[in-house]
């Protein structure tokens, strides 16, 4: 099994997307941490944003050569948004894959909207493994990684993304990609996206990578909003 898919991933190393065009529907859900629940400061909140993953859906559309990860659907809840919840997410702004680079524009309140551009390779760290369940009728593999997070200290949140070789696709949700075939699943810390609707076609799909703003690395960016809270105490 480990030969099948060293061999597998040799194989589709250098091909981003496979020759083909559409879009997947992936739900959104976060699993509960009774650790976060309980804090006396964030529990509502998160409880809040448990709730409103309920009624998140995301759209990942690709062609050829590119693919684009976005929030599609947003309905309110009981009156209120559900910024909280596209918040914990981390994926409210469109993510492009192109050429094994991921492409996004920075958003919020703190510097002026798209005036970052950040790009920075596909995490390609992916350990894979012959542990298998069914999904929407598909076998997919699982692969393990990791999502680091330095803010001044270095946090490794667990990613886990079930992939399946019967859909050539190296793409996902979230900017994740490089596996073996399509991730129908992708778990990123307590952040799970799951697919809903696979749908093909053939017409191509057009999709414009982003061009505006100054070009930095996610890490540059997050250093740059270290610096703006710290300027603010």
């Amino acid at each position: 099994m480990k030969y099948f898919f060293l061999l597998i991933f040799a194989l589709f190393s250098l091909v981003t997307l496979a020759q083909k065009s559409g879009t997947i529907t992936y739900s959104f859900k976060i699993l509960e941490d009774e650790k976060l629940i309980k804090n006396e400061t964030i529990g509502k909140f998160v409880l809040q944003a448990i709730e409103g993953a309920k009624h998140l859906k995301f759209e990942l559309t690709f062609n050829d050569s590119i693919s684009e990860f976005k929030l599609t659907k947003n309905l309110s809840l009981d009156g209120q948004n559900l910024e909280m919840t596209i918040l914990h997410s981390r994926a409210k702004k469109e993510i492009y894959i192109f050429k094994n680079k991921i492409y996004y524009n920075n958003s919020g309140s703190i510097f002026k909207e798209n005036e970052y551009l950040i790009i920075e390779p596909l995490n390609l760290n992916w350990v894979l493994t012959n542990e298998s369940k069914i999904i929407d009728g598909y076998t997919c593999y699982k692969a393990t990684n990791e999502y680091i997070v330095d803010n001044g200290k270095i946090f490794k949140h667990p990613v886990v993304a079930w992939f399946c070789p019967q859909i050539p696709i190296s793409i996902g949700p979230k900017g994740y990609g490089g596996l073996p075939g399509l991730i129908l699943e992708l778990q990123e810390w307590n952040n799970v996206f799951g697919v809903e609707k696979i749908a093909f076609s053939n017409d191509v799909k057009e999709i414009v990578l982003p061009n505006e703003g100054k070009i930095i690395t996610d890490q540059e960016f997050q250093n740059k909003v270290r610096e703006f809270v710290k300027k603010q105490f």
